[in-house]
């Protein structure tokens, strides 16, 4: 009798439980359901309202871009020209100030500074239009920081820290290459002004820490060439000794002869690898020297003739068709919501 109940009562118990279970997963279906026919709700609204104020929307861009048509038709040509440099000992902050500096010149018209300080005539320092700095292949530059960073911090520091977390603490100018775009309504004003962009970058603080660091390379240069000297005057010592020994072989057993010859041998490849070790050190070394030589290295300098400007975003058809069109699109929102509120009040 107390077996039948206690079947009963498992019977019941696994009854409700699958009860719940089915209500889960309907719930959770519904849930689904109800989420993609409120996307598609919303998706109609939005076909109802351009169906409603197509027209209007359609002709606001479209007088806006036959206006900026006309506008970029009586404007000058704009010309362009890049100059992409690497920086080092943390100049890009200055190289920003810089840049900034001279893009406020051009906007203020200040052609008498902007002329002096790029070292140019008047007249050319008067075709800049403007002077901009941005990362140069960010996602590419920032895996390059990312590997560096870390190759030279503790490993049981950086575990766990993503190439994410790495991004967020770098600003624009933390990246090593740096693309500088001029533009200018002459296509010939670009040559002889990265030299000077270069000067107003190169300060004596940064002059210092070239310094510093060209001498310290230089340092650790005739440490190892001095160390692979030793190594190179060792070996021969080796090899003096190998051949005095195999001379008065002939008065030592065989056995004797062979574990001489054997440890000779191994102190030499042992040698070997390491002059291999402080020859690939040197490579590096030099590499660095060449790299730090300057405190912003020309990657790719400007053309002397620059490129014509053809981005979309940068006419003034494209800029007044949006322009107009996002204005009229507020003008149909407000109206809207002023009927709403009318709405609201009854």
């Amino acid at each position: 009798m107390t077996d039948k109940k206690l079947t009963q009562q498992e019977e019941v118990d696994l009854g409700n439980l699958f009860t719940v279970i089915g209500k889960g997963i309907r719930n959770f279906f519904n849930v689904i359901l109800q989420f993609f026919t409120s996307i598609f709700h919303y998706f109609v609204l939005l076909l109802i309202f351009l169906k409603n104020h197509a027209i209007k929307l359609i002709l606001s861009i479209l007088i806006g871009a036959v206006l900026g048509f006309v506008l970029d038709l009586k404007s000058q040509k704009s010309y362009f020209s890049n100059l992409i440099v690497e920086t080092n000992f943390d100049s890009g902050v200055q190289l920003y100030k810089q840049i900034n500096y001279l893009n406020d010149l051009i906007k203020r018209e200040d052609t008498v500074t902007l002329a002096k300080v790029l070292n140019i005539s008047e007249t050319k320092a008067a075709q800049f239009t403007s002077i901009e700095v941005s990362p140069f292949q960010p996602e590419r530059n920032l895996y390059k920081a990312y590997d560096e960073y870390i190759q030279n911090i503790d490993t049981i520091y950086t575990k766990g820290f993503t190439i994410n977390d790495f991004k967020k603490r770098l600003d624009n100018y933390d990246y090593q290459y740096q693309d500088i775009e001029v533009q200018a309504h002459s296509k010939t004003v670009f040559s002889n002004i990265s030299s000077a962009i270069f000067i107003m970058v190169e300060n004596d603080y940064y002059k210092n820490k070239r310094k510093s660091k060209i001498d310290e390379i230089n340092q650790k240069l005739f440490v190892l060439q001095k160390n692979l000297n030793q190594i190179d005057s060792l070996r021969n010592t080796y090899k003096d000794v190998a051949l005095k020994e195999a001379e008065n072989g002939s008065g030592s057993s065989t056995i004797e002869f062979t574990k001489s010859n054997t440890q000779n041998n191994e102190n030499d490849i042992k040698l070997f690898q390491t002059s291999n070790e402080i020859l690939e050190e040197i490579s590096w070394a030099n590499k660095d020297l060449v790299d730090k030589r300057d405190v912003l290295n020309i990657i790719s300098d400007f053309e002397d003739i620059g490129v014509a400007d053809k981005k979309i975003s940068h006419k003034k058809l494209f800029q007044l068709a949006i322009l107009f069109g996002g204005l009229m699109l507020l003008w149909i929102l407000l109206r809207q919501l002023n009927s709403f509120l009318n709405n609201y009040k009854k």
